[in-house]
């Protein structure tokens, strides 16, 4: 068996096996993130209506993302790269709900910021009214910068087989970037931003004799949710720079090299990696209730 072959054996049963148990945590996750949010302690807290949209868009990354390139690169059945209508609804879909998930939980952290500052106008910015009419919004921009995927995405003709992307040209380039920018470049500068200035309101605080009064009425457990959510900031961010700046890179590299003549090992090494990298972003809409 030649190298090239082994390489794509090696990806075929990987591709078989690792999404199950990853889709099967994904979806217990996600299931416990919105029934723990929906409680009544909770589901007044304005931070508590971002985390629950956050988890509804994973389950758009895990069905429209997780198992159809599982059924694509390890059992060879790909129906969006056969009937074009799938081809561009499984992209609207997919690219949107990871995007809104990403955002959802930047507008968590914009949230605990407000809360945690010693400006009483910025606290009152944390309020339950404007939390569901900012996700609406949210919502609403997430589908409508990604509805262009529903008219210019096609399925190209490989040797390989059918493929459904962007169309070939500057499109395709232009997509490739945008992608970049909503999804793996913005977010994280954004939630390193909030988390230092988190951590300057933390550490006003603790320096403040008179403790902040939020409106929940209680400074206590501000100062430890202020705490925990300085480690969660942190922790989300390490986690979606690593799983998901990768696969952006990759696309970059793929849409740059497409003309370029590459022999079967390297072809085989590529998809091995390409798969290796799609399976990370789907972690990221996996862990975020056990992280």
């Amino acid at each position: 068996m030649s190298a090239a072959s082994l390489i794509n054996t090696i990806s075929a049963q990987f591709s078989r096996y690792a999404p199950l148990p990853i889709f099967i945590l994904g979806c217990i996750g996600n299931i416990f993130n919105i029934l723990i949010f929906t409680r009544p302690l909770l589901i007044k807290n304005p931070c508590s209506t971002y985390f629950i949209c956050a988890s509804f868009a994973n389950f758009g990354d895990l069905f429209f993302g997780l198992v159809l390139r599982s059924l694509s690169d390890g059992f060879g059945i790909d129906p969006a790269s056969n009937y074009l209508i799938l081809c561009r609804f499984r992209y609207f879909i997919l690219h949107s709900s990871m995007v809104l998930s990403s955002w959802f939980t930047i507008l968590a952290g914009i949230d605990r910021f407000c809360i945690s500052s010693r400006n009483a106008h910025r606290r009152q910015l944390s309020n339950l009214k404007y939390s569901r009419y900012i996700s609406a919004i949210t919502t609403f921009i997430g589908f409508a910068i990604y509805s262009h995927a529903l008219a210019l995405f096609t399925i190209e003709q490989l040797k390989t087989g059918p493929y459904c992307y962007a169309l070939v040209g500057p499109y395709r380039v232009f997509y490739d970037f945008f992608y970049f920018a909503t999804f793996s470049f913005t977010p994280p500068i954004i939630m390193i931003i909030l988390g230092l200035a988190t951590y300057h309101n933390v550490r006003q605080t603790r320096s403040h004799v008179a403790p902040i009064v939020t409106n929940n009425g209680n400074s206590g457990q501000l100062k430890k949710r202020d705490r925990q959510l300085l480690k969660m900031t942190c922790i989300q961010f390490i986690c979606i720079i690593t799983l998901t700046l990768p696969i952006a890179i990759q696309k970059l590299y793929a849409t740059f090299t497409q003309n370029v003549v590459k022999g079967a090992t390297q072809v085989a090494i590529e998809n091995f990696i390409t798969i290796l990298l799609r399976i990370f972003v789907h972690i990221n809409a996996s862990t975020s209730f056990y992280v």
